[in-house]
């Protein structure tokens, strides 16, 4: 049975402004590794997939990003895209038609495009035990992580163990992001892993799982299926796109599902979806401040500072703070009000003076 790969970099990116924009958001930017990070996902398991059968799926907006930025090594055909954004259930769904109809049944691993993950051999083992368990049964399977302290932005999954197996658990439940003191409980009770959003199924597995539990989707399977690699393929998904619901794929088909097996994970993981997670990847120095980029500081502690710009960035006398650089834009606040970034963007970004900066 072929093994498949489908990366999911159809976001914009709107928290990670200004480092992600519009015209090039945070899949095609380099933000921690030596490379953009669609090509970073591609690195970390490219020994265990043939490139042939590598997938990503992009926003349409995105295509000329796409053929222009994507390794090279990835067929041009397998860059799928997407009219709008539909959620992950509607993304997954064409998806996994286009790569059966281009490649036939397999299995497939879903992986984002915006994660960091240090130690890789591990998420390849747990990739290679997934796909075999897979196969078996026809099981849905995650990868969980360990959680390492009470984060409030990543969903949760409680597990329970399988009598005779130390390689995969059970799913009991997912949980939404919870408030800190929820999540405080969480991780304190041993039960919980993040949900990494990472996955690897049957194509035919989860194809039955959507006329199951999202029939309102899977009622167009015919219509895209004999659509697509034919000239009428864009027109056909765009007509889709305009009638389908907006649903996560863990509320359509996960939490609806028994039939699902978790592999917990050791390693380093973050999903870089913000402007503090991005910091946070990255390491301190002596004085405990994260600096990106071309900047000289004096006298600083306890402060973040990423500059992408061409000009020199200097820093003297403070603690605590945040200074992001890029793009024509110039953020500076204290560390506590960082998360406000992405409120600042979505109040803005419809002003006519300030459009040339989303």
């Amino acid at each position: 049975m072929k093994n498949y790969l489908l990366i999911l970099a159809g976001g914009k990116g709107n928290r990670l402004w200004p480092i992600s924009t519009t015209k090039m958001p945070k899949q095609f930017v380099n933000l921690y590794g030596n490379e953009i990070m669609i090509n970073e996902t591609i690195r970390r398991v490219e020994n265990i997939f043939d490139y042939e059968n590598i997938f990503v799926i992009v926003n349409e907006e995105q295509r000329d990003l796409a053929e222009r930025y994507i390794d090279n090594k990835i067929p041009r055909e397998n860059i799928i895209t997407e009219p709008q954004m539909r959620n992950t259930a509607m993304c997954i769904f064409l998806s996994s038609l286009k790569i059966k109809k281009m490649k036939g049944d397999g299995i497939v691993s879903i992986l984002s495009s915006d994660h960091y993950i240090e130690e890789e051999e591990k998420l390849q083992n747990n990739i290679l035990d997934a796909i075999e368990i897979a196969k078996k049964d026809d099981n849905l399977v995650t990868i969980g992580i360990t959680p390492t302290f009470p984060a409030t932005g990543f969903g949760y999954i409680k597990y329970e163990k399988v009598e005779g197996t130390d390689v995969y658990y059970r799913v009991s439940e997912f949980k939404e992001k919870p408030n800190y003191e929820k999540a405080v409980e969480f991780v304190n009770s041993g039960e919980y892993v993040w949900n990494s959003g990472m996955y690897v199924w049957n194509l035919e597995t989860i194809l039955q799982k959507f006329q199951k539990h999202l029939p309102d989707i899977y009622k167009f399977a015919d219509t895209l299926y004999n659509a697509l690699s034919t000239n009428e393929e864009r027109e056909v998904i765009k007509k889709v796109y305009e009638n389908v619901e907006t649903i996560s794929i863990d509320k359509g088909i996960l939490e609806k599902t028994t039939s699902i097996k978790m592999i917990k994970s050791e390693f380093k993981w973050m999903d870089v979806g913000s402007i503090r997670s991005l910091f946070e990847v990255h390491k301190k120095d002596k004085d405990f401040n994260v600096i990106i980029g071309d900047s000289i500081v004096n006298n600083v502690s306890h402060s973040n500072i990423l500059n992408k710009s061409d000009e020199l960035l200097i820093t003297i006398g403070v603690e605590d703070i945040s200074i992001i650089k890029d793009n024509d834009v110039c953020i500076v606040c204290s560390n506590d009000s960082i998360d406000e970034i992405p409120k600042i963007h979505e109040d803005i970004k419809e002003q006519d003076e300030y459009k040339r900066f989303m």
